[in-house]
């Protein structure tokens, strides 16, 4: 049976899963799998909204095209906004400092003009208006962060032009990452997650160990830190074509948050500098919520329930037992995992993946099912250790070449299940196919994962002939340099690793 427990991300959060119902009533549910199917039944159907939390107006440092745009605040990039395609909610994080005109350039008397005016605009049920910060700096050991849900500026300046007294309502000393997560977390109403995150950003004292992709684990931190994004920009497009997609992607980063034991999703930011708003491409960070609200909306954040799209229509139903991504769920039976892949276009996915690691274990996670062509899929887990917190998520790419992910499912059974004898071979299970074999010239692989993994291929002394790296889930290598024998094929990844014979001719 599932235990199904409240997600209460604050004061501090221990890690229970809310369902909603009518009117975000919450109960709390302990069921048998008989009354979890009655009561699955009961769940009103979540819906799909569309939108972007990080954008910048003339307030800070966006609009840098005002002189032809004629926008500069942030009531135009709303209008604005709500004519783009496949839109639901826009956000407008300004930087949090003034540093220098333009650069970024932030006041403290705007922030409360930001918040009435986001307030003016909003119509719950048509389009969501918010207004928060981009907190910090970009400079070593530091980096920004995507802050909602506070009432008052956070900040660490004074003696700022034009403004008479602190340039901040609630003191948060520029470096003190550890100070704002905890002001975060300690506040109810609030959320925020880490934006175009560097591997050495949000240190605790300068240095790279303290850095959030370094440290250990922090509950505190985990109380306040929701999402990575999986893509940010282009910031500086001018492009309204929807067609400028970024070339980054925080992949690598959210995978290193699972592993160390942080409960977080998968967000995606435009970061508009100009007058772009949802424009610049067709990328969306999608809630899910029973309704277009901003209430539901802090829920859906603070609670994970959500994933980042280069597609603007894809709706991505990843659950288990009816629990949807980002619930955190206990139970007695061995999980399977549903994803559906529907688009309003009618596009089809090229391959799905499921992911799957373990909480904490500094392991990254690994590959566990994998579909192509095909828009649906169901994983059963086999082996599970008692206890141990297991995390699950989707990875999707169209045929198009747009690249979806969402926010994971967190499990722990209460028994074990399958053959398991350590956590460690939860990880051995990495999965390919190669071809010809024997091989003369020319050798095929087709891989699962396609993350960073080496190919090395050992002679039976145990001499390596050939290793290298690889980014691609379909490579062909070159073997002439190799002479004909008996030889031992391996792919790894992460902490997986499986060795296979190639004779080469």
């Amino acid at each position: 049976m599932f235990t199904k427990r409240l997600n209460h991300r604050r004061r501090p959060r221990y890690r229970y899963y809310v369902a909603y119902l009518s009117n975000m009533k919450i109960i709390l549910l302990t069921a048998s799998l008989c009354l979890l199917t009655l009561l699955q039944a009961q769940t009103p159907a979540y819906n799909y909204y569309f939108g972007n939390l990080h954008s910048h107006t003339g307030y800070s440092d966006g609009c840098q095209d005002s002189a032809t745009s004629g926008i500069t605040e942030p009531a135009g990039a709303y209008n604005f906004a709500k004519a783009s395609q496949h839109f639901d909610f826009l956000g407008i994080s300004e930087h949090n400092h003034y540093s220098a005109s333009k650069n970024p350039g932030f006041k403290q008397p705007l922030y409360q003009p930001g918040l009435t005016i986001a307030n003016n605009a909003n119509q719950d049920n048509v389009f969501l208006t918010l207004f928060g910060v981009e907190y910090g700096v970009s400079s070593n050991y530091n980096g920004h962060v995507v802050v909602y849900g506070f009432n008052q500026l956070l900040g660490w300046e004074t003696g700022v032009p034009g403004v008479s007294g602190n340039n901040y309502d609630i003191f948060n000393a520029k470096t003190d990452y550890d100070g704002l997560w905890r002001k975060v977390k300690n506040n109810p109403n609030a959320f925020c997650y880490v934006a175009h995150p560097n591997n050495t950003d949000y240190t605790t004292n300068g240095l790279v160990a303290t850095a959030l992709y370094n440290a250990p684990y922090n509950a505190a931190y985990d109380s306040a830190i929701v999402g990575v994004p999986l893509r940010n920009g282009p910031a500086f497009s001018t492009s309204v074509n929807y067609t400028d997609y970024s070339s980054s992607n925080y992949f690598a980063y959210y995978k290193k948050l699972l592993s160390i034991g942080y409960h977080v999703g998968m967000t995606y930011d435009h970061d508009n500098h100009n007058t772009t708003f949802g424009r610049p491409n067709a990328g969306r960070l999608v809630i899910l919520a029973p309704s277009l609200t901003r209430p539901n909306l802090y829920y859906a954040m603070q609670n994970m329930h959500f994933y980042g799209s280069d597609d603007w229509n894809a709706k991505i139903d990843f659950n288990t037992g009816g629990n949807i991504m980002g619930s955190i769920l206990t139970g007695s039976v061995a999980p399977t995992f549903n994803v559906v892949h529907n688009d309003d276009d009618g596009e089809h996915l090229n391959y799905l993946q499921i992911w799957r690691g373990v909480s904490g274990s500094g392991s990254l996670p690994t590959v566990v099912y994998t579909s192509y062509q095909n828009n649906t899929a169901t994983y059963t887990e086999q082996s599970m250790i008692q206890g141990t917190q297991y995390y699950y998520f989707a990875e999707l790419k169209q045929a198009d070449g747009n690249w979806i992910i969402t926010s994971p499912i967190w499990y722990t059974s209460t028994q074990n299940i399958g053959p398991v004898t350590s956590v460690q071979e939860h990880f051995n299970d990495i999965k390919f196919n190669f071809f010809p074999n024997p091989v003369s010239k020319q050798l095929n692989i087709s891989i699962a994962e396609c993350d960073n993994y080496t190919v090395s291929i050992t002679d039976i002394s145990g001499r390596t002939v050939l290793k290298n790296t690889y980014n691609d889930r379909e490579l062909s290598i070159d073997l002439a340099g190799i002479q004909a024998g008996v030889y031992m094929l391996n792919v790894s990844t992460g902490n997986s690793s499986v060795s296979k014979k190639l004779i080469v001719e």
